[in-house]
């Protein structure tokens, strides 16, 4: 489920979130250059908007994705309704929650045909990340929360992307009664399109 999504540059919004990390990460230009952008894949580096210590909601860049048990191994996503049942996901979950920004999202009917959801707007994804030592050093490692999915993708998948209001982004991130909250509420409905 939502094993890809799309982070459109022409979007100003999406835009102005990409140039806010590239100045926070002046010294680290590799860092900066690696924001993924078009079609999203897992192990990406991509924007995620996540709160400060002194709680200041602001874009930063995480890898899609956590290291698994097994070598080579990515988990990329998280089923909503038991993220607190998993070790793996609890503590993320209940401390370190962040929203993916994106333009849309790609799923797949059995038919292995691919589908594109979007708005007429940004989505902004639930999730969470944790800080992880890897070989290549400290890093952030994001997840996206999946859900039962609404009438709009029911007949391609059985999971969709738990979205966010824009006007709840803050209370998503900051407040865990409020998350605990969305993750039973019904999804918007959705533009669907089938794309090559």
């Amino acid at each position: 489920m939502c094993g890809r999504y799309f982070y459109d540059l022409d979007s100003e919004e999406l835009q102005e979130l990409c140039r806010k990390i590239q100045e926070r990460h002046k010294q680290e230009k590799e860092l900066a250059e690696r924001i993924a952008s078009g079609e999203v894949y897992p192990s990406n580096y991509v924007v995620t908007l996540a709160s400060t210590p002194r709680e200041q909601i602001l874009p930063g860049l995480t890898r899609w994705g956590f290291d698994g048990f097994k070598k080579g191994q990515l988990i990329i996503n998280a089923r909503s309704e038991t993220v607190e049942e998993k070790k793996t996901f609890k503590k993320p979950f209940q401390e370190n929650r962040c929203i993916f920004p994106m333009s849309g999202f790609n799923e797949w009917d059995q038919e292995k045909r691919k589908f594109y959801f979007s708005t007429d707007q940004t989505i902004f994804v639930a999730g969470f990340y944790r800080l992880h030592n890897s070989s290549e050093g400290r890093r952030a490692e994001s997840i996206i929360l999946t859900t039962r999915p609404n009438g709009s993708v029911r007949n391609i998948h059985d999971r969709m992307p738990l979205i966010v209001n824009r006007k709840d982004i803050d209370k998503w991130i900051l407040d865990i009664d409020f998350a605990r909250h969305l993750i039973n509420t019904d999804m918007p409905e959705l533009l669907s399109e089938q794309v090559s």
